[in-house]
């Protein structure tokens, strides 16, 4: 169909029209458009599972699913209504007419609401593999990065729980010890099991880019997944772009952070446990007094401690360091940085609750450390939260492994373009999540419909469509940008 104004204008009032529907988002027929061009489309040509007659494309389900997922929709109830009843988004996604008023199987009884059942879509997920999504993610992360969106140096490295109940299929158990406050305020130990996965994602710090991504069982240590996270984000934006990762502490592990300095090149600051040797090391320097290794920094209400070269990480090597005996005469560990925090927030830490974080940076200047693995809490307050309050990533629609994977991995999709998306029209909204973007953009088609004719379409306000039925409102509304006048002399209207 082609987008015809006048000609419809006349259809209208000749009482000659298809088919009235919601206009759809201003901003989508741009964002399309632009994740088409960037070769996006081509990333979601997968090959899925039970897909032999291919009704659909599979390129067409997911970015239908992907469209669910950008426009906020929480339930598949919701789906048929909020999504399959936008008539204009589902023709930019490639829907015909005939797809949209019959869809694209006669099977079923009742009346079929969109171009697909909304069950459909949903039992998708469960028909792709794990790495297939990830090579959807990989591939967009790639083209971002050669068309110039990515060119952070600092990059930070987290995960998070997407909790399910022991009904999901494939998720896994975790259980801890957690203490608790009863109501005779004692304070005692319970056992706590949680089910569900785990995402780990590597994110830069300026463009807000999820570089590289996986989804595991929640029980696995992240210090399992850290090097294919890395070797990964490097294959996907180029190597030596990485300088600097700011890591969570339960990726900590000795071999990892030496094969990321010294394999990769790659520098890093992440806490150490307070249960660790070298941590106890780093406290009982706090008052030594050693100009060579020792740095002392302070501003405000902060103070910390440079220490160069600690000896007392005995799990800091390669392969073959690990092989060797802690315990001989002729072991010899390797040399660490750390940075002691002793003061914080005007509150002094006393000796032995000092915070340390090992570092493979130089520390002369422990303040500038301190500093920029502070930056690693942005991953929770504009990556993690916005994720699961804004884009809904915990809000799974089928319980199973694979959808779960699915469903998390293209909602990553969707947070990297439309953040790209932004930074290209150059509009001022990193600061700003999805739900404020989301309602920033929906007074752009909020009183607009989209008319369809045999072969023509056309997007009116609705008070324009008014004035071409014959029965104009009486008022405008204050904020219309509709001049009556000029639109009655554009379409020949007396």
């Amino acid at each position: 169909m082609t987008r015809n104004q006048k000609e419809v204008a006349q259809r209208i009032m000749a009482g000659n029209y298809r088919r009235i529907g919601p206009a759809g988002w201003g901003f989508l027929d741009k964002f399309l458009i632009f994740i088409k061009t960037i070769g996006f489309m081509e990333c979601l040509d997968v090959s899925g599972e039970g897909y032999v007659r291919r009704m659909i494309t599979i390129a067409k389900l997911l970015l239908t699913y992907q469209m669910k997922i950008l426009m906020g929709i929480s339930s598949m109830n919701q789906v048929p209504q909020l999504l399959f009843g936008d008539i204009g988004l589902l023709m930019m996604l490639g829907y015909t007419a005939e797809q949209i008023e019959n869809g694209h199987r006669k099977r079923g009884k009742g009346k079929k609401k969109g171009p697909i059942h909304k069950d459909t879509l949903a039992d998708a997920l469960d028909r792709f593999l794990p790495e297939e999504m990830e090579r959807i993610l990989n591939g967009g992360v790639k083209l971002l990065a050669k068309k110039g969106f990515i060119k952070d140096k600092i990059y930070l490295m987290d995960a998070t729980d997407l909790e399910t109940t022991e009904k999901c299929n494939g998720a896994g158990r975790r259980t801890v010890i957690k203490k608790v406050l009863t109501r005779q305020k004692e304070i005692v130990e319970v056992l706590e099991t949680t089910h569900g996965f785990k995402l780990h994602i590597i994110r830069s710090l300026d463009s807000r880019i999820v570089i590289a991504a996986k989804v595991t069982q929640i029980q696995e240590s992240e210090k399992n997944w850290t090097l294919a996270l890395v070797k990964q984000a490097v294959e996907n934006i180029g190597p030596g772009k990485i300088q600097l990762l700011l890591i969570d502490r339960g990726y900590l592990d000795g071999l990892t952070l030496w094969t990321l300095k010294y394999t990769h090149g790659i520098d890093w600051v992440i806490p150490a446990r307070t249960d660790m040797a070298v941590t106890k090391d780093a406290r009982g320097l706090r008052e030594a007094t050693d100009a060579t290794r020792i740095f002392r920094d302070e501003r405000k209400d902060l103070k910390v401690v440079g220490l160069k070269g600690l000896m007392s990480y005995d799990q800091y090597g390669d392969d073959a360091h690990q092989l060797k005996d802690v315990n001989a005469r002729d072991f010899k560990a390797n040399p660490i940085n750390a940075v002691m925090v002793t003061r914080w927030d005007g509150k002094d830490y006393p000796p032995a609750k000092e915070k340390v974080f090992l570092t493979s940076l130089p520390v002369s200047k422990p303040l500038g450390i301190l500093d920029k693995y502070d930056l690693r809490s942005l991953i929770e307050n504009t990556a993690f939260r916005e994720l699961k309050q804004g884009w809904l990533i915990n809000k799974i629609p089928k319980k199973t492994e694979r959808a779960v994977t699915a469903h998390a991995i293209l909602t990553l999709c969707m947070y990297n373009f439309t953040n790209a998306y932004r930074t290209d029209l150059g509009q001022e909204l990193t600061e700003r999540g999805i739900r404020r973007f989301r309602m920033q953009t929906f007074h752009q088609t909020y009183a607009k419909v989209m008319i369809m004719t045999d072969e023509y379409f056309g997007i009116f306000d609705l008070e324009e469509f008014a004035i071409l039925l014959g029965k104009p409102p009486k008022d405008f509304r204050p904020w219309s940008d509709v001049d009556p006048e000029a639109f009655k002399k554009e379409h020949g209207i007396s």
